[in-house]
C-alpha cells in the first residue's frame, strides 16, 4: 500500500513540472526552463536531413544522445516529444525505485527520486540528464551481475560521459567481467553510431578548449569579485556562460588536476580492496561528487545525477546519510532559485544571487567532504585490519 501515495505522488509532482515548463503555471523564467530542448529539435531536424553536428560547439555528446535527439523530434517536435521520452525515462527510474523499494521494504529511495523536482526544479525534464542517469540507477540496482552492470554502464556512457565513473562502483572479483562487458558494449555501440554518423566522437576535442563556466566552484573568487569591489566580465561560449578574465586558465587547469589525483585516490582505495565493504552506490556517489565540485561547468541539471545516485544509496544509508541529503537537497534548491529566474542578476554580481550560489556551493562540497570521509574512514579501518594480520 506504500506505493499508492508514491505514485499518486510521482503523477502530482510531473505535472508541476510540465504545467510549468510549457509556461501554462507561473515559474519564474519558465520560457528558459525547456530552452535546450529546442535547440535538441533544431540538431534533430538537421540529422534527419542527413547534416550531423560535426563542428558545432554547442554540441558536447556522445552519439547515441543523437538518437535520443532524433526519436523526441520524430515523435513531435517543439519540444514535446523530447519532454515525453524524459518523462519515459524518469517513470523508469521510479518504477525501479519502488520494484527494489518494495523487495526490501524501503521506500526511501524512491521518496527522494519522487521529491527531486521539487528540490531542484521542473529543469529535471527540460535536459538530457535523466537518461543517463537511467543508465547509472539501473546498474547501480543490478551491480551484482557484471553484464548488466557493464553492458548498461557502457549505453550510459554511449549518452554521456560522466558513466564511465561508476565503473569505480565495480564490485571486488567482477572487475575483469565488467570491463569486457562494458568493452563490448562500447565498443560494437560506437562501431554502429560510426557507421551511421562518420566523426561521432568529434565532440571530444572540443572539450580541451572549454573555459571556465560562472557556475563553477573554480569560479567562487571570480563571482565574489564580481559581487564586490569589480566587475568581472563573462560571455557565451561552447554552450555555457564562462568567466572571461586572467587567470582562468591555470585556475582549471588545478582544478583538474585536484580532481584527477581525488579520483585517483578512489581509485588506489577500490583496486587495493581498501573499500571493498562499501556499496557500489556510495562509491559512484562519492566519484560523481569529485567530478562535479572540480569542474570547469556546474549546471544545474547536474544534480538529476546526483539525486538519482544518491536515491540508490538510501537502500542502505551511509554514515550521515541524513545530513548528506539535506545538504545536497539545500545546494539543489538554491540552484533552482538561481538558475533560471536569478540568472542574470548572478551574471551581473547580484549580491543576493551571489550570496545564494555561495551557499550552494559550500553544502556541496561540505556534502562531498562527508561522503569522502566516510570512504577514507572504511579505507582506514580496511587498512588496520590488513596490518594486523
Amino acid at each position: 500500500m506504500r506505493t499508492v501515495p508514491l505514485v499518486i505522488g510521482w503523477f502530482a509532482t510531473r505535472l508541476w513540472v510540465l504545467l510549468s515548463g510549457f509556461s501554462i503555471l507561473l515559474y519564474p523564467g519558465s520560457e528558459y526552463l525547456f530552452s535546450d530542448v529546442r535547440l535538441y529539435d533544431w540538431w534533430a531536424g538537421n540529422i534527419a536531413a542527413g547534416s550531423f553536428p560535426i563542428n558545432d560547439p554547442m554540441w558536447q555528446y556522445p552519439p547515441l544522445a543523437a538518437l535520443v535527439f532524433l526519436a523526441g523530434y520524430l515523435i513531435a517536435p517543439n519540444a514535446v516529444g523530447f519532454v515525453f521520452l524524459a518523462l519515459l525515462a524518469d517513470l523508469a527510474i521510479m518504477t525501479l525505485l519502488l520494484i527494489r523499494g518494495r523487495e526490501l521494504t524501503n521506500y526511501l529511495p524512491a521518496a527522494i527520486w519522487l521529491a527531486t523536482p521539487l528540490v531542484m526544479g521542473p529543469i529535471l525534464l527540460g535536459r538530457f540528464d535523466v537518461f543517463p542517469t537511467l543508465a547509472a540507477v539501473f546498474a547501480l540496482l543490478y551491480a551484482s551481475s557484471a553484464r548488466k552492470f557493464g553492458s548498461v554502464l557502457a549505453i550510459g556512457a554511449l549518452l554521456k560521459v560522466w558513466p564511465i565513473l561508476l565503473l569505480l562502483a565495480t564490485p571486488e572479483k567482477m572487475l575483469t567481467r565488467v570491463l569486457l562487458w562494458f568493452a563490448l558494449t562500447f565498443g560494437l555501440g560506437s562501431l554502429l553510431l560510426g557507421i551511421w554518423w562518420d566523426e561521432s566522437f568529434s565532440f571530444i576535442s572540443g572539450q580541451s578548449s572549454r573555459g571556465l563556466q560562472i557556475e563553477s566552484i573554480a569560479a567562487l573568487p571570480y563571482q565574489l569579485w564580481n559581487a564586490g569591489p569589480a566587475s568581472v566580465a563573462s560571455a557565451f561560449q561552447f554552450g555555457a556562460i564562462e568567466v572571461v578574465a586572467p587567470g582562468t586558465t591555470l585556475i582549471s587547469l588545478v582544478a583538474t588536476l585536484v580532481g584527477i589525483a581525488l579520483l585517483g585516490r578512489l581509485s588506489y582505495w577500490r583496486l587495493f580492496n581498501r573499500i571493498s565493504e562499501v556499496p557500489p552506490a556510495d562509491i559512484a556517489l562519492l566519484a560523481l561528487l569529485l567530478a562535479i565540485v572540480t569542474s570547469r561547468v556546474l549546471s544545474p541539471q547536474y544534480l538529476v545525477w546526483i539525486f538519482g545516485v544518491l536515491a540508490v544509496c538510501a537502500f542502505k544509508p551511509q554514515p550521515n546519510f541524513q545530513r548528506i541529503f539535506i545538504l545536497i537537497s539545500i545546494s539543489g534548491g538554491l540552484g533552482q532559485l538561481i538558475y533560471p529566474g536569478w540568472y542574470v542578476n548572478f551574471q551581473l554580481g547580484g549580491t543576493l544571487a551571489v550570496a545564494a550560489h555561495t551557499i550552494r556551493v559550500i553544502t556541496l562540497v561540505w556534502a562531498t567532504v562527508l561522503v569522502w570521509r566516510n570512504l577514507s574512514d572504511c579505507a582506514r579501518n580496511s587498512k588496520h585490519v590488513d596490518a594486523a594480520y
